[in-house]
């Protein structure tokens, strides 16, 4: 009876991962109908990452059929943001796997030098930028840089701000993606009362910063919110992890950004740590400092944190090389930047994918086998542990840091 059950469960966890896909695109369409581009984006490409191919019928849950033209939406997304080689580049991608008028409609705009009828409002910051540098390591990547204030346009004289910027240390899109990036939530940050004004502010830059990034998942403040109404915790800040982390796992988020901003004279100080909602551990801990108030120089500030917590996650691939009855074991460590607690997908490398026009190999089809996570780490390698397993591991199959 039990092994019946456990193959019963074995198969619906396994027909449930076959259908991923299907819940990364319809997210992503629902962003693409909110216009919130780069959300899109990073949705599409969690579905294209297990369903590769834009097809006019696609078969999901059963005996559902569903038009899937991930690339195409895509190459949308990145034309509204006016990345228009990213997006020349997937629409003829979607195009060669499946002719559609949408598609078609955009390709031509793209070549007839028409521009996005509407840009999102987001000031792209692929530079980010840091206030105070905290050791001398990090001063040797450092570039002096005179920012304007953007804050008082009325004002006649303007102070500038000089600040520092700080390059990111990798580029995502350059890495194998499997499913969802790490989905983080960002909590309101706690205040003191003499800095109450600037909490929704800052909370607001912390999650338009880390969406920028394109490293997170990053959920919506308005279903943060809403969770919390529901939840019925106090406005003014949160008591303890424990209810955070709760929030945190209601939200089907797999680590939480709970930061704090305290004002000091005209500083201020902005802090933010990341919390693994299984472990209720800290993994991260980063802080900038605003050395005036004005909100430019506030903004600089959270950018940085960002920017740090972003770099202290890099998105490393890795091989199992060692599998035991309740250990597995992979061969990343420390020295590439893994750490107790870090979240990694399985997956395994199939047959190439080629572009059905130019034969270019595009990369290899990949199926998603489950998630691990560190539970000890070394220098080169790792132990791990499954937390979400679809399909049996074994020794080769491939691993990355969600």
């Amino acid at each position: 009876m039990k092994k019946t059950l456990f193959s019963f469960l074995f198969v619906t966890s396994a027909l449930f991962s076959q259908n991923k896909f299907y819940n990364y695109y319809t997210s992503g369409l629902e962003y693409i109908e909110k216009q919130d581009w780069q959300r899109a984006i990073t949705e599409l490409q969690s579905a294209a990452s297990l369903e590769f191919e834009d097809v006019q019928r696609k078969r999901t849950y059963g005996t559902r059929f569903i038009e899937y033209f991930p690339h195409r939406e895509i190459g949308i997304a990145h034309y509204m943001l006016g990345e228009l080689d990213l997006a020349k580049k997937e629409l003829e991608l979607s195009i060669a796997y499946r002719y559609s008028d949408r598609a078609d409609e955009y390709s031509k705009r793209i070549s007839g030098g028409v521009k996005p009828s509407m840009v999102a409002k987001i000031e792209k910051k692929t530079e980010p930028i840091i206030t105070q540098p905290k050791n001398t390591e990090t001063k040797k990547e450092q570039l002096p840089v005179t920012v304007p204030s953007t804050i008082n346009s009325n004002t006649a004289s303007t102070p500038k701000t000089t600040v520092f910027v700080v390059t990111k240390k990798y580029d995502p899109n350059n890495s194998t993606q499997v499913g969802s990036r790490l989905a983080i939530a960002v909590l309101p940050f706690e205040v003191s009362k003499d800095a109450s004004r600037y909490k929704d502010a800052v909370t607001n830059e912390m999650i338009d910063q880390l969406v920028n990034l394109r490293r997170f998942k990053v959920i919506e403040r308005s279903s943060m919110d809403k969770i919390v109404a529901e939840q019925k915790i106090q406005a003014s800040g949160f008591v303890d992890d424990k209810s955070a982390v709760k929030l945190g796992k209601i939200a089907g988020a797999d680590a939480l950004v709970i930061g704090n901003i305290i004002l000091t004279g005209n500083a201020v100080k902005i802090s933010a740590r990341l919390v693994d909602v299984e472990t209720a551990e800290t993994l991260i801990s980063e802080d900038a400092v605003s050395e005036n108030n004005s909100q430019e120089s506030i903004d600089v500030a959270i950018a940085n944190v960002a920017t740090m917590l972003y770099n202290e996650l890099p998105i490393i691939e890795g091989d199992i090389i060692k599998v035991d009855a309740e250990e597995l074991f992979i061969d990343i460590g420390v020295l590439n930047g893994v750490r107790k607690g870090t979240k990694c997908v399985v997956f395994r490398q199939g047959e190439s994918i080629k572009h059905p026009i130019s034969g270019e190999i595009l990369g290899k089809k990949v199926t998603r086998l489950g998630e691990i996570i560190v539970i000890q780490v070394q220098d080169k390698f790792a132990t791990v542990k499954p937390i979400d397993a679809d399909q049996e591991i074994q020794v080769g199959d491939k691993v990355i840091i969600k």
